[in-house]
């Protein structure tokens, strides 16, 4: 649809998205489809507009459910014609259908959240529309949303409201123009429209399907040129939307304007899911016309304006045929679809009118006078279908509805046609061969009467028939052979179409398998065995295949490894661990190195995990493996607070360097002894022994049960007096230190003054204390620094001596 000289490959003009339940009996099995309008003149869509990404969403949280690809039926797509074609060829209109589709399953029970779901594909960029702002960089965003599947614990069917076939039309500027943008429903749902403004979404000329994110509120075009979201066409009226979704507007200038229509479906009053539909219609002046009110005549020639028409029967109708003119016929106001010949076949009451217009220029078409039909009695019948030999062929055949008995099947000549193409047979019935592959057919008879007939009514009759995928049991093995071993991962199955709605029957020697309900079979008894699957379609196609298959017992092979921690001049003789062992048997690392050796050295492995595969393979050509897990670890690696000396009674705390570790889950910790200790289990411990003791904290990695151990000791002496007062009066007049020289008399003993000077030495206490008496002079009172070292081995006790006068 060109609207100026911009040209713009494959611009979008609109589309929609539609949800179709594809299974009355297995809620969740969907076929998604995308109906894509582009503009002819703009360019052909070209394979980077194919496979574009779908997301779902779920509306309480906006959290992506499932992603997939829609692919196109065929990206030449098919041409939406005009009532007037050559107006639209002279305005260059032109709207090409793209249809996308994919077929896909979910569990209802992972789709029962009460506030729903929705589906979203983004596609850039627009046509070169009048009434929005950048429209030739601006996306389209398609939405639709679903219900819960399961409702109150209970399975909710639905399909979306499908829109009618778009027709192509233009709007002639100042006249009145209507245009069905109306709906149907599957589930016969209630449904409403409104004017809504348009999703332009994210997508842009560089990334045109990016994949969809999840929005409560995606972003919307921009109206420019006088439109408004309650004025996407402006007019006198603007354009509007009834309750039966059709368009009206009296246009009041020209243009091309994008717009867009949201259907709302409710069930029992609740809205249960909705869908947008955007498109593009073009205003134009218009000037030709034609010029008489068209007039219907019946098949004698006559002008009719009322008349009768037998039940699932048909009268012709006509207008009288003008090469210069374009037709296309309507019932109750909607067009019929291919009826665009000065002649119709009116099937079954309603009123029919025909537009006429001007092949030559543009204008509105001129409707005709109604004709009104009304049923009359006639015979009641129906296309009827069934599959016969096994559904290889599928019989279509007339009958009438009910037991009158009135109907002949020699009373008429048969025309028949299968989605349109015609079949040569003239019979009452047919025998149409059953598609191998899933198609839909509509089938349609024109039952014409001879001239004996005793009903003089003409009848056409039609029937769409869904043929699903026929089933195929043909069966294969996992491994493309029909010998296995105990120990292998073997199955049996057939390759289908999985979204199709099949039930499998499994056999085993001629005996019911009640569990197994999939497409495959998993295989385990030795022996020679008959696996039989019948496949069954949900109208009752079935095919059985049978395979025998043969299995041979595998020999139980245990194997396992113990840890082993480095350093180490060990090796490991793997023979030892494997039971049983067979000198045919292979082993081969993780590292993917075939062992040429029987004994390893963990040295040359280095700390870490491996695994270990050995295959034994002296069984009929069965190999039996098992795997072991080598663990080669290193002592850990940590330190402890030196060694330390205290008094009589006193606490010191002990550290481990894993006190600041990340890891220290890695590890079992255990100090001992525990006597004297705060905790025996943590990194850091506080100790207050009664005697000298020696501690020692073990550190076991868990993960290889390696070890080491270190130790600290806490050396106890007694107490040190830290006042005197050298007064002369035989009490506490010199520094008592008996508590460590009974046992320590050859005890060093050094004091330093405050500027650090040393001011007493001895290494014979007993005999030469200090009693305040520094260079024969008596002190006054002052605080020393001492310094003890009890023994060479031992840390030095240290600490303030105060002198009282």
């Amino acid at each position: 649809m060109i609207i100026s000289n911009y040209v713009h490959a494959a611009s979008v003009l609109g589309g929609n998205l539609e949800l179709i339940s594809r299974s009355s009996t297995t809620n969740g099995k969907f076929r998604l489809l995308l109906h894509v309008y582009y503009d002819k003149s703009g360019g052909a869509p070209t394979s980077s507009d194919d496979n574009l990404k779908v997301g779902i969403f779920q509306k309480s949280n906006n959290t992506l459910k499932a992603s997939l690809t829609l692919k196109a039926s065929s990206l030449t797509g098919k041409d939406v014609s005009f009532n007037n074609q050559d107006c639209a060829n002279s305005q260059q209109l032109g709207i090409l259908q793209v249809d996308y589709e994919g077929d896909f399953v979910v569990s209802s029970a992972d789709y029962a959240d009460a506030g729903g779901y929705y589906v979203v594909v983004e596609k850039c960029c627009r046509a070169n529309v009048t009434n929005i702002s950048s429209p030739t960089s601006t996306g389209a965003l398609f939405y639709l949303e679903f219900p819960a599947l399961k409702q109150s614990g209970n399975e909710f069917y639905n399909s979306s409201p499908e829109f009618h076939a778009i027709t192509g039309a233009y709007i002639c500027k100042g006249q009145a123009f209507s245009y069905d943008f109306g709906a149907s429903d599957r589930d016969n749902d209630q449904l409403s429209y409104a004017l809504v403004t348009p999703y332009k979404g994210s997508s842009t000329s560089s990334n045109s399907n990016p994949t969809p994110t999840g929005s409560g509120s995606y972003a919307t075009v921009s109206w420019a040129g006088g439109s408004s979201a309650t004025a996407q066409i402006p007019g006198s009226p603007a354009l509007s939307v009834n309750a039966s979704g059709i368009l009206s507007v009296t246009a009041s200038a020209v243009g091309t304007y994008l717009f867009c229509v949201e259907v709302t479906e409710k069930r029992n009053g609740v809205t249960i899911g909705k869908t947008r539909r955007d498109f593009v219609l073009k205003v134009i002046d218009c000037s030709a016309a034609v010029s008489a009110t068209p007039v219907i005549s019946d098949a004698s020639g006559s002008p009719i304006s009322t008349g009768t028409v037998c039940k699932n029967g048909y009268i012709d109708l006509s207008t009288t045929a003008n090469s210069n003119y374009t037709y296309q016929w309507q019932k109750d106001g909607l067009n019929i679809a291919g009826a665009t010949d000065s002649k119709v076949k009116a099937e079954g009451a309603g009123t029919y009118t025909v537009l006429v217009s001007a092949k030559n220029g543009c204008g509105l078409p001129k409707a005709s006078s109604s004709v009104t039909l009304t049923d009359r009695q006639g015979l009641d019948l129906e296309l009827t279908s069934s599959y016969r030999q096994l559904c290889k062929y599928t019989l279509i055949q007339v009958k009438e509805k009910g037991t009158s008995g009135q109907y002949n099947t020699n009373d008429f000549v048969y025309t028949w046609s299968a989605n349109n193409s015609p079949i040569s047979t003239q019979n009452y019935a047919i025998q149409y061969d059953t598609p191998l592959k899933s198609t839909t057919v509509e089938f349609k008879v024109s039952l014409q009467p001879v001239a004996s007939a005793a009903n003089a009514c003409t009848y056409m009759l039609s029937l769409k028939i869904d043929f699903p995928t026929f089933p195929d049991a043909t069966l294969k093995t996992s491994s493309g052979q029909t010998t296995y071993c105990d120990s292998d991962d073997f199955s049996v199955g057939t390759t289908l179409d999985l979204s199709a709605d099949y039930t499998y029957v499994w056999t085993k020697n001629g005996s019911t398998l009640p569990n197994e309900k999939s497409n495959i079979v998993k295989v385990k008894d030795t022996g020679q065995n008959t696996y039989g699957l019948t496949v069954t379609t949900a109208v009752g196609c079935t095919d059985t295949k049978q395979i025998t298959v043969t299995g041979t017992a595998s020999t139980p092979v245990t194997f396992k490894l113990d840890p082993i921690c480095l350093p180490t001049t060990a090796t490991i003789d793997l023979t030892k661990f494997v039971n049983p062992y067979n000198a045919g048997g292979v082993f081969k690392d993780s590292r993917g190195t075939t062992l040429t050796s029987t004994t390893i050295n963990p040295t040359t492995y280095g700390a870490g995990s491996y695994d270990i595969t050995y295959t034994f393979g002296a069984n009929a050509g069965c190999q039996s493996k098992a795997t072991a897990n080598l663990k080669i670890g290193a002592a850990p690696v940590f330190t402890l607070s030196p060694d330390v000396a205290i008094q009589a009674g006193e606490s010191t705390t002990l550290t481990s360097s894993l006190a600041t570790s990340t890891n220290l889950a890695d590890y079992t910790l255990l100090w001992s002894p525990a006597t004297g200790l705060s905790e025996v289990n943590t990194p850091v411990t506080v100790a207050t022994p009664s005697q000298s003791t020696n501690y020692a904290l073990k550190v076991t990695d868990n993960a290889t049960q390696c070890a080491d151990e270190k130790i600290v000791k806490v050396f106890v002496s007694g107490k040190i007096v830290n006042t005197f007062t050298p007064n002369e009066d035989g009490i506490n007049d010199f520094w008592d230190l008996s508590d460590i020289t009974t046992s320590f008399p050859n005890a060093s003993v050094k004091l330093f003054n405050r500027w650090g000077n040393e001011v007493f030495t001895t290494n014979d206490y007993a005999s030469n204390p200090f009693k305040g008496i520094i260079d024969d002079k008596e002190v006054k009172s002052s605080t020393y620094y001492y310094v003890i070292e009890i023994r060479k081995d031992w840390p030095t006790l240290t600490g303030y001596l105060t002198v009282i006068k």
